[in-house]
């Protein structure tokens, strides 16, 4: 036998051996990755074509060539339509790769299979078979049929169509894990382009060099399955997590350059584009005339850094808290960081909502209670220590009861805003306004005598009398009672201050109403 001819039987059987090994691995990883299990049987299929390819290679006369050849071909049609299947679920199609898809897929290899074993019947796949006079030992030639045309087209049809969908998932990343693609990439691209040249003639004796290729795409698999995860994490699952995935997430190599985002991160940050790729983190901004350093790069750090930021995205207040965290690759190594960008607008609006509702009179919206007895503390505190006038008003909404029974509890809440409301327009902006309790108000008035109180309270009271309220019910006139109160600048407490008011405010009621007093 031909020394060369030697070497190619020793390369098909490794070609076999090798596709065996990955045929266990797959198998004792087929729980890992769903894909994994196409992948097994396109290792059976490969090991098949391969020892069938060294066996035909060993025979010594046609008729066992032509048994060899027909053992390969029970393995080597279906091998292109399954790694189509694997690529599509690789690159996310996996939906369109069911049961019964592939069943149409391996429609035409399990013909091309029936028509190779009976073909002495029909002549459908070779027209003619005859041993190569010029080969230096027994290699059969032939003379293509019918279907072994629609055989080589439909294989072809498969190879192409896996490189184009691989060649656009890998332009649709900016980033991914490279190995994985270019295994899958070269499992494809080189046995086309050996089954090219076969069919070109340009073969030493006419001989099929596909089961001398897959020697070399079944180790760019091995080397793809130790460097990657290839069939146990798949990248297209990572990267459906990572595109999925509400928050926003950069990657970072360990200078600080950017590497990869996903599309929540572009939605979340507007200046985050394209050609941020490979710039520094921390050069990123939000808009061009935006400075504040939103990512700031720790490098070689094993601590987790967490920060809150917020800014507008159109005319939105939106709330981010960022946490940049290490990556650490098995050795141990700092590899680089991943910056974590979390939605946090509705936990902030929530509790600013929270402090508010701890602040504010959900009904009137001024301060309630709690918060104007404090706050008035401060203001009757400063009072004291600057030798200043601090005086305090209550006011009462005269016959509320009346109101509520005549028009209704919605009514009356209205009663209550229409009042806080011309409050508000002559105090919010230099006093203290809030709600007492039930219809009562109340305000501190820094910086105002008690004449000077009685006189503010006077104007307030013409006010509530001349503006009703209007409602459903047509216009509603309204009054109110004044209780006005002044700090003696002897250190007494806010309380005794309000127990004054409060008698002041009851004598107003006592004496008819609608008036203004002062305590005594």
């Amino acid at each position: 036998m031909n020394s060369s001819v030697s070497v190619f039987i020793v390369l098909a059987a490794l070609s076999g051996v090798l596709s065996v090994l990955l045929t266990i691995y797959s198998y004792v990883n087929r729980n890992r990755y769903s894909g994994i299990k196409l992948f097994f049987w396109i290792s059976i299929c490969s090991a098949i074509y391969a020892f069938g390819f060294s066996m035909e290679l060993a025979s010594t006369s046609l008729e066992e060539i032509m048994y060899w050849v027909k053992f390969e071909y029970l393995g080597m049609p279906f091998i292109s339509p399954l790694s189509l299947a694997l690529v599509m679920y690789y690159v996310g199609m996996e939906k369109y790769v069911t049961r019964r898809n592939i069943m149409l897929l391996l429609v035409i290899p399990a013909l091309t299979f029936l028509f190779v074993l009976t073909n002495e019947y029909h002549h459908l796949f070779y027209q003619d078979v005859y041993l190569n006079p010029d080969a230096p030992s027994p290699m059969m030639d032939m003379n293509m049929g019918e279907w072994y045309i629609v055989h080589g087209s439909y294989t072809v049809s498969c190879i192409l169509t896996g490189i184009f969908l691989l060649l656009r998932y890998w332009n649709r990343r900016k980033n991914v894990l490279r190995s994985q693609l270019i295994a899958l990439f070269i499992g494809f691209a080189l046995p086309w382009a050996a089954a090219f040249v076969y069919l070109m003639g340009l073969t030493p004796y006419q001989m099929d060099p596909v089961p001398l290729i897959m020697c070399i795409t079944s180790f760019f698999y091995m080397w793809a399955i130790r460097t990657s995860g290839l069939l146990v994490a798949s990248p297209v699952a990572r990267e459906y997590i990572f595109d999925s995935m509400r928050d926003g997430v950069l990657v970072v190599d360990p200078q600080g350059f950017l590497a990869d985002y996903n599309p929540a991160a572009e939605v979340m940050i507007p200046g985050l584009q394209a050609d941020c790729i490979a710039r520094p983190v921390n050069q990123i901004r939000l808009t061009e005339d935006f400075d504040e350093e939103i990512f700031e790069f720790y490098p070689d750090s094993n601590l987790i850094h967490i920060k809150e930021v917020g800014w507008n995205i159109g005319h939105v207040a939106c709330h981010y808290k960022i946490q940049s965290s290490p990556v650490i690759n098995r050795r141990g190594q700092f590899v680089g960081r991943t910056y974590t960008v979390l939605d946090v607008t509705e936990q902030v609006r929530l509790e600013e909502e929270l402090r508010r509702l701890a602040t504010y009179d959900g009904l009137t919206d001024i301060y309630n209670r709690t918060h104007f007895m404090q706050e008035s503390q401060r203001e009757l505190e400063t009072a004291n220590r600057n030798a200043q006038p601090f005086s305090l008003m209550m006011i009462d909404i005269d016959h509320f009861k009346r109101i509520n029974d005549l028009f209704g509890h919605d009514t009356g809440d209205l009663a209550l805003r229409h009042i806080a409301s011309i409050l508000k327009g002559r105090l919010a902006n230099e006093y203290l306004l809030g709600r007492y309790g039930g219809e009562e108000f109340v305000a501190a008035l820094p910086g105002l005598d008690l004449r000077e109180a009685a006189l503010f309270a006077e104007e307030l009271r013409r006010e509530i009398e001349l503006v009703p309220l209007n409602c459903a019910a047509g216009e509603i006139g309204i009054t109110a009672s004044f209780g006005v109160a002044e700090s003696r600048l002897d250190g007494a407490p806010l309380e005794s201050i309000f127990t004054e008011a409060d008698k002041a405010l009851y004598a107003s009621k006592k004496n008819g109403r609608n008036r203004v007093s002062t305590a005594s």
